[in-house]
């Protein structure tokens, strides 16, 4: 398949986006469809071919996840007016800043500039702008559109189409995306270019409804059969003309000039009653195997009824059974690649290694991680740097600030041994903590289902906080010992709702790349989740160097009281950290 490997973002719109998305599906591209919630499906029914996912753009989250979507992407398909994608801050400049070679293909039915490209407007429009409206329908009637194929499929999809694959073919030179402004009306005189050409050769010179190609000539038009059916004639060249006239029984030099179109109305008229006279498989019986450029006008029935025994491109006439057309090969026949010869991501054939993890990987997976991990980290690094300040100063400050004794006395004094009472007490109070960080964990389960990860890191953090600003200000033996029971808030908090954003981070990565990539299980190839986790908890180490190098000199200047003012005010900057800058996943 042509397009293997390359993976398309169509944005739900009318029928021109998803049969655009849908061609390129058909060569080969991974195509997902990005509906709006509640959305009642493809009701395009062009879906062939392609997943979908339904994302709220005008929520944060939702414009969030399109915008990861898109660093994966090769083509993003948009199909809304001008303004719109801008509004929602997913337009091209910002899409490319963060992944340049993503072609970014707008297809719109007036394009991105001109008084007609904020308005509304349908198939109909864009042909009579397009001047080619004018040049259909009968002669002395008014004009028609020829359904919504020419300008919503042949001006609209089918060039955007053609803008998507010069934009990867050119890419794959300059290594850059483009953006494509695919507009239906432009497109349908581009394709009207051979009309407007041809104006002064006699094509076209007559009013509508009277020239050559546009139902004017006698051999070129549809005739009734006798039994409601019709025969298409185009006999333009005159050996094919012959045939027509042989055909129908008449003779050449009993008619006037081919090209004499004043008799064209007349000659119009011998031929339908000529036609009439027949069934249309009489007509493809007397036709068949000639050059007469007479086919048999078939029904969305008759070509859907067709026989894949029989030669395929051609229509075959049976005797027993009529006319019955064998198109060619459906694009959606071609098999699909094997599952065995894809790589863990679309166009990467890679085989799967294993790598020892080294300080060298470790620190590159710290500087490229996305932004998203970094904060959690710095969030982590600050829950550490303040537990740690309590932790390893808290007896210190139990025997000193609360129980009034002196570490630098006589071991045989009264201050000292006050002091070490002081220090067992603040045992019993680390014991505390241990215990309800056990039972708080036990609860996390059912709190999460209320408060979400968000609350339970905020709350941890927040508790921890004011727990040890309430010691600080209020250093009384029973009130600390109390106040204990919020350390372990804090340490079941960091040994859990860190690591389960990252196994978050990475479900919801593994996610948006088996919706691109087609595949079910992606064994998290692109980012090591245990690599992850092992810079995450990097920042322990990292904060008992803070702690060790720089807490230890402020308790000699100042006494243990500042540890507690220390982990108080980290703890809530930490707060206010989780709630700004760590991302969630719901």
């Amino acid at each position: 398949m042509a397009l293997q490997g390359i993976r398309v973002l169509e944005l739900a719109g009318l029928a021109p986006g998803p049969f655009c998305g849908m061609v390129l599906a058909d060569f080969g591209a991974r195509v997902v469809r990005v509906d709006p919630p509640r959305a009642r499906g493809d009701v395009s029914f062009l879906g062939r071919g392609k997943r979908s996912l339904a994302v709220d753009l005008k929520r944060p989250e939702g414009a969030a996840l399109l915008r990861r979507l898109c660093r994966q992407a090769d083509v993003v398909l948009e199909p809304f007016r001008h303004g719109v994608m801008e509004k929602l801050q997913l337009g091209p400049e910002i899409l490319q800043r963060e992944n340049p070679k993503l072609i970014y293909a707008r297809l719109t039915g007036f394009g991105q500039s001109g008084r007609f490209s904020r308005v509304a407007g349908h198939d109909i429009n864009y042909l009579a702008l397009s001047g080619v409206l004018s040049k259909i329908g009968r002669s002395g009637e008014n004009p028609y559109a020829p359904l919504n194929l020419l300008a919503d499929f042949g001006g609209g999809s089918l060039m955007c189409t053609l803008g998507i694959l010069v934009a990867l073919f050119e890419r794959m030179r300059s290594g850059k995306g483009q953006v494509i402004d695919a507009s239906m009306v432009e497109g349908t005189a581009y394709l009207s270019t051979f009309l407007w050409n041809s104006q002064q050769t006699g094509l076209w010179e007559r009013p509508r409804g009277q020239n050559m190609l546009d139902g004017g000539a006698p051999f070129y038009t549809t005739y009734r059969t006798a039994d409601g059916g019709f025969m298409a004639v185009g006999a333009i060249e005159p050996k094919f003309y012959k045939l027509l006239i042989k055909g129908l029984g008449l003779k050449s030099d009993e008619l006037p000039n081919q090209m004499s179109m004043n008799d064209w109305p007349e000659m119009k008229k011998r031929f339908a009653d000529i036609f009439a006279e027949k069934t249309r498989d009489e007509w493809c019986q007397i036709f068949n195997g000639t050059d007469a450029c007479v086919t048999p006008v078939l029904t969305f029935e008759e070509v859907t009824q067709h026989d894949h025994n029989k030669e395929r491109g051609s229509f075959i006439y049976d005797e027993d059974q009529g006319v019955s057309p064998c198109p060619a090969p459906r694009l959606s026949d071609t098999p699909a690649l094997p599952s065995s010869k894809r790589g863990p991501f679309i166009g990467e054939h890679t085989e799967e290694t294993r790598k020892a993890m080294t300080m060298k990987s470790l620190l590159r997976a710290l500087v490229n991680m996305p932004p998203y991990y970094r904060c959690l980290c710095i969030s982590h690094l600050f829950g550490w740097t303040a537990f740690l300040s309590n932790m390893l100063f808290f007896t210190d400050f139990m025997g000193q600030i609360v129980y009034q004794g002196d570490p630098y006395a006589a071991h045989n004094s009264t201050e000292f041994l006050i002091y070490q009472r002081g220090v067992e007490v603040g045992c019993w109070g680390l014991c505390l903590n241990s215990m309800f960080s056990s039972l708080y964990s036990y609860f996390q389960k059912s709190l999460v289902s209320y408060i979400g990860l968000k609350g339970l890191y905020f709350l941890g953090y927040l508790l921890f906080g004011l727990g040890t600003g309430f010691i600080g200000l209020f250093p009384n033996v029973y009130s600390t010992l109390a106040l204990c029971t919020l350390f372990g808030v804090m340490s079941s908090t960091l040994y859990t709702v860190p690591f389960n954003l990252i196994a978050k981070y990475h479900r919801e990565e593994q996610e948006e790349k088996r919706l691109l990539a087609g595949e079910e299980n992606l064994d998290g190839r692109e980012r090591g989740q245990g690599l992850d986790c092992a810079v995450l908890t990097c920042m322990v180490q990292l904060a008992q160097i803070l702690v060790g190098g720089g807490l230890g000199f402020l308790v000699n200047k100042a006494g243990s009281v500042i540890v507690v003012i220390t982990a108080s005010v980290v703890s809530l900057i930490g707060c206010c950290f989780v709630v700004l800058f760590v991302r969630y996943v719901d």
